[in-house]
């Protein structure tokens, strides 16, 4: 967000109408986010922007819908943030880019109401992120697309510390949300498989590098399965139920469901996504997932048959890398 975008200008006028007394409104807002005045100041003068996760957390404190916000922009455009973390080294403000989405998931998991809903023909990165050769390998993919840096051999591609540590505690934050759905493409697993026998094809993944990322591969599908079984997160005991696509998926959409605040994501450029405030977005987000589930089958503790032959399907799959 920059100090034109009229959402953010809208964001600044309603909590200075809520607090109008200017050192009250700095004191109140250096309390809830644990930062000094000098950068509250800078964050009110426009020369900074509050991240995603601070204004949540004012909205939620000062009783700000962000959801009205959103609706100050026309019909025909509305508000989207664009997420794009550099994936291959990431500089500070990546850093703080990624640290803001971990946040935000910190700062609702516990709520009893919020929920993760996605669908998509990609994995979710809540369920990938645990597995580093995995994750890796869709670092070097996104690499070898983007301007951002010159391309590299899937061995060059080295996921640093702090990352890694973000990585994870996305993964950690997403399972202790307590109600999530998953609908999937039938083809999610074959996708990923014929991408990685395209790499190996052209020289670009080594035979070591193919069997580093099967290994992963086998321990997702078999960790899937357990969630599948159980209907719920092995660590967190949370809900977790996954449909399986009965038509083709074009991409992933996610909806983040919260007492104060209702997130679209939809995933760009294999590893970002555009994120969304708006009313009008998110429902029909929300529409189109449960569309899709209506025409899915439940795979989660019910449907054990289909279940079984799923993830057996899928192991054929893995076997042919």
């Amino acid at each position: 967000m920059t100090e034109g975008n009229l959402y953010y200008q809208e964001f600044l006028t309603v909590i200075r109408q809520k607090i109008p007394h200017k050192a009250t409104l700095v004191n109140t807002i250096t309390d809830l986010l644990d930062i000094d005045k000098d950068a509250v100041y800078r964050r009110l003068r426009g020369e900074v922007s509050f991240s995603f996760t601070e204004m949540a957390t004012i909205a939620k404190k000062l009783g700000v819908s962000l959801d009205s916000i959103a609706e100050i922009e026309s019909v025909q455009s509305k508000p989207t943030q664009v997420i794009m973390t550099r994936h291959v080294n990431p500089t500070d403000l990546d850093y703080r880019m990624f640290n803001d989405h971990v946040n935000l998931l910190k700062f609702v998991k516990d709520e009893p109401e919020t929920k993760i809903i996605e669908s998509g023909n990609m994995l979710p990165h809540y369920i990938f992120y645990d597995f580093e050769h995995f994750t890796r390998f869709y670092i070097f993919c996104w690499n070898q697309a983007s301007c951002l840096g010159a391309p590299m051999q899937f061995s060059e591609i080295v996921i640093p510390k702090e990352m890694r540590e973000l990585q994870k505690k996305c993964c950690q934050y997403a399972r202790s949300i307590k109600h999530t759905e998953y609908v999937w493409d039938r083809m999610i697993i074959n996708r990923f498989v014929s991408d990685v026998k395209f790499f190996a094809k052209v020289r670009l993944l080594k035979e070591e590098d193919v069997s580093l990322i099967k290994a992963d591969l086998i321990e997702l599908v078999n960790k899937i399965e357990i969630i599948a079984t159980k209907g719920k997160h092995e660590e967190t005991g949370t809900e977790a139920l996954i449909y399986i696509s009965d038509i083709n998926i074009e991409t992933n959409y996610s909806c983040l469901v919260s007492k104060n605040l209702n997130i679209s994501l939809f995933r760009t450029f294999l590893l970002n996504s555009n994120a969304a405030l708006d009313k009008d977005v998110f429902t029909e987000v929300h529409s189109w997932i449960s569309a899709l589930q209506r025409m899915s089958t439940l795979i989660s503790v019910s449907g054990e048959i289909i279940r079984n032959e799923f993830f057996s399907k899928q192991r054929e799959i893995i076997n042919t890398l």
